[in-house]
């Protein structure tokens, strides 16, 4: 087993939980999950990243190819397609020319070149220009690509960044997410920043600072970014007992008021599908679940449409739907605490159970 799939049952993305009535041995064995084929690292190389931050007193070019190293060392090796760049001038890093597989060693050699004692006059920041001028790469690799994009967002020369980042959306729907990781230390430059993640609800929008200081906070922005968890806990009974498996999809779930399935669920999604098969043709029951928000009788109604969407996926990915059968509990059955907002979001799920 490769050492990155040996990780901590607290970040569970599925799981199989495997109850018996009596003592056995248990098992666990985890996966990881690629969200996205690709991924862009995009860092500013502007004037005013030469300047101090404000609060950290610490040059800005310095606190950002400080973050780039511990990312880089953070990102696992799932077979992703990467290239490193910068803006302001806009240049390429890594690979020298096109597209490369992801290669740790080579990235790291490559943001090690990033200078940090640069001028600070005469060095505006493009950063609209940057995402233009990063448009034919784009070209390669929108496919899943995740542009993750350093900054302080002091974008003061040349297009709207703002306007460019929608372009790309539009172009590439459903394929393209720009994250961003914030070196701000003025108001409107974060402005900016806030701006571009919230083109899209596929964004995660982290502090960079926080990021450097806190190592949990960091291993949750690379999760939320590059890969889903899958857990799979198997309890071998010792004796021959009635055995009842369940898979909980923790890291899938619904938009509010929704029974959409979104493109980020099919990678979990896919596993489960792997996991049906692999079992010829067993009777499976799928579950949905609501959030407290709504009347008894919507909710009961919204679950079942959850449950028979997970369904449409299964019939589409080829397991026929004489064995699966849809149930709904609307909001009788919760595991979360539906006072607080992310509560009520895990509740809105759908599990499996085996017959």
């Amino acid at each position: 087993m490769v050492r990155h799939t040996r990780i901590s049952l607290l970040l569970a993305g599925l799981a199989v939980l495997v109850m018996v009535l009596g003592a056995g041995l248990a098992q666990a064995e985890t996966k990881l999950v690629p969200k996205v084929n690709n991924f862009i690292l995009f860092a500013d190389d502007s004037g005013s990243m030469s300047m101090a931050h404000a609060k950290a007193g610490e040059v800005k070019a310095v606190l950002q190819k400080q973050f780039l190293l511990k990312l880089n060392e953070k990102i696992p090796n799932l077979d992703y397609s990467a290239g490193f760049f910068t803006f302001a001038p806009f240049a390429k890093k890594y690979p020298e020319y096109g597209v490369a597989k992801y290669d740790r060693d080579a990235v790291k050699k490559a943001i090690s070149t990033l200078k940090t004692d640069q001028d600070i006059y005469g060095r505006l920041t493009p950063m609209g220009d940057g995402l233009s001028s990063l448009a034919p790469t784009v070209d390669q690799m929108a496919n899943k690509l995740a542009v993750i994009v350093l900054s302080d967002g002091l974008s003061n020369l040349g297009s709207d960044p703002i306007a460019q980042a929608k372009d790309l959306y539009a172009k590439y729907p459903g394929n393209v997410c720009f994250h961003v990781v914030s070196f701000a230390d003025e108001a409107k430059g974060q402005a900016t920043l806030d701006e571009l993640a919230k083109l899209s609800g596929c964004s995660v929008k982290a502090d960079g600072l926080t990021l450097l200081a806190d190592e949990a906070a960091l291993d949750k922005f690379v999760q939320d970014v590059f890969y889903d968890v899958v857990t799979i806990k198997v309890e071998k009974p010792v004796a021959q007992e009635k055995v009842e498996e369940v898979i909980t999809f923790r890291g899938i779930t619904f938009d509010f008021d929704s029974a959409k399935i979104r493109k980020d669920m099919s990678p979990i999604l896919d596993e489960a599908v792997k996991i049906i098969k692999a079992k010829k043709g067993a009777k499976v029951v799928v579950e949905g679940h609501t959030c407290s928000i709504g009347t008894d009788q919507y909710n009961q109604g919204l679950s079942e449409r959850r449950a028979k969407a997970v369904q449409g996926y299964f019939a589409a990915s080829g397991i026929d739907s004489a064995n699966v059968d849809v149930v709904g509990f609307g909001e009788s059955k919760p595991k979360y605490d539906n006072a607080k907002e992310e509560g009520r979001k895990l509740n809105r799920r759908v599990e499996i159970r085996f017959k």
